[in-house]
């Protein structure tokens, strides 16, 4: 009998410390996936959002052109040179927007920035331009171009940028934009191209995929400074966002230290050169632990983000 009791005492001893490695290793397995996700998401959010900042106020023929802006909508489009603006949806003065925020399951996070970001270049399929006729207010391109009533296109050529927009679906290879006075359409050459401006607004919102989250969101803004249904969960797992800007002159060269906060940048977003972002990063799993409680995994990621057309 004493035997066979040892023996249980020496399974049962055995058998915790099974049962205690298994636990260990299986929250060190959740904690190592949580993270390579973490980290995954983290790669995708930093190539999405410096992509498209890189990208800022910029054309597909380049930036460094002689710009008419024929958009008739003083809110959004028509100021797009600018090429990106911070924290727009919150009060903000200098930013002299009018964009109704997201509310509801999909609201900003509060505490964390915002931004506005421009480009005739990030987004779209470019078509040549065979012939421009200022007078008639048209383009004749290498193909259908398939542009929709009220897009926002910009034109260009080696030398010239004309931002329009359009009152009809184009007709083919024919494209026609809003009648304006000819003294203000320039002429531009053949062998330019056509690509419609996007302009997105980068923020922090909840998670509609996963509950509990929170998640990097994109608003995509149409001409009258709305954004209807046009509101994507690009990334989950994110809970913050912070956005510092690097101010330069005409030459790009910086003519500050450091970065500043949108309220400082005041009105000088064209000479931008730079955004410095944090994003932090949460998985929502708590697959990490604080003595005996589970906690979410966080993390922060820096990034620095140079805007093509301003950097020499």
């Amino acid at each position: 009998m004493i035997e066979v009791m040892i023996a249980l005492t020496l399974g049962l001893v055995a058998v915790g410390g099974a049962t205690v490695i298994y636990l260990s290793n299986r929250q060190s397995y959740a904690m190592v996936e949580s993270v390579a996700r973490l980290e995954e998401n983290a790669r995708f959010a930093v190539d999405l959002l410096s992509r498209d900042i890189r990208e800022a106020g910029n054309s597909v023929c380049g930036g460094a052109l002689i710009s008419t802006n024929l958009v008739t909508a003083t809110n959004t489009w028509a100021t797009w040179e600018r090429g990106l603006v911070g924290d727009v949806l919150s009060p903000s003065p200098s930013a002299g927007l009018t964009i109704a925020a997201p509310t509801g399951s999909t609201a900003q996070v509060a505490g964390t920035g915002s931004l506005l970001v421009w480009s005739g270049s990030a987004a779209g399929t470019p078509v040549q331009i065979t012939a421009h006729d200022p007078v008639a207010k048209t383009f004749t391109t290498s193909g259908n171009s398939g542009y929709k009533a009220s897009d926002v296109v910009v034109a260009c050529d080696g030398s010239q940028l004309l931002t329009v927009e359009l009152p009809s679906d184009a007709s083919g290879t024919m494209v026609t934009y809003t009648d304006v006075p000819p003294s203000r359409s320039p002429q531009l050459n053949a062998g330019g191209y056509l690509n419609p401006l996007t302009a997105h607004i980068w923020y922090i919102g909840s998670s509609t995929t996963q509950n509990g989250a929170k998640a990097l969101r994109r608003l995509t803004i149409d001409k009258s400074g709305s954004w209807g249904s046009d509101n994507d969960e690009m990334v989950t797992g994110v809970s913050g966002l912070k956005l510092t800007y690097l101010l330069a002159n005409a030459a790009g060269v910086p003519t500050a230290t450091d970065y500043q906060n949108a309220t400082a940048v005041g009105t000088q977003w064209p000479l931008v050169s730079a955004v410095r972002l944090t994003l932090t990063f949460e998985n929502s799993d708590k697959a990490g632990s604080t003595g005996s409680a589970a906690t979410a995994i966080q993390y922060e990621v820096p990034m620095t983000a140079n805007i093509k057309v301003r950097v020499p």
